[in-house]
């Protein structure tokens, strides 16, 4: 099942961004970045190689360059964020769901 559809049957609201077409800024990556545990976790998984050696403000300017580089989808639920939609993200996002609002 993909992000898209698990979050209609959820039924909640999306904001949806196309991160190729409109990259995230150095200013939201950095944002993004606090809340995930930092820049590394943002790297999509295809692309890790390629970023090899890069740190901090340096990692944060390669991401800005290219919304392919990020991993995705970006959700954020309960005031966490959760990357990618595998399994363990999934599950995370589940129980965040779940939680009383």
């Amino acid at each position: 099942m993909k992000a898209r559809e698990f979050l209609a049957r959820k039924k909640l609201a999306v904001e949806e961004r196309n991160l190729i077409k409109q990259p995230l800024t150095a200013d939201e990556l950095r944002a993004l970045a606090k809340k995930a545990g930092g820049a590394e976790q943002l790297i999509a998984p295809k692309r890790r190689a390629e970023a090899e050696g890069l740190s901090g403000e340096e990692l944060i300017a390669w991401l800005a360059e290219d919304g392919a580089r990020v991993r995705r989808p970006i959700i954020e639920a309960g005031g966490e964020l959760t990357l990618g939609f595998a399994a363990d993200a999934q599950e995370k996002l589940q129980r965040l769901l779940a939680q009383p609002r």
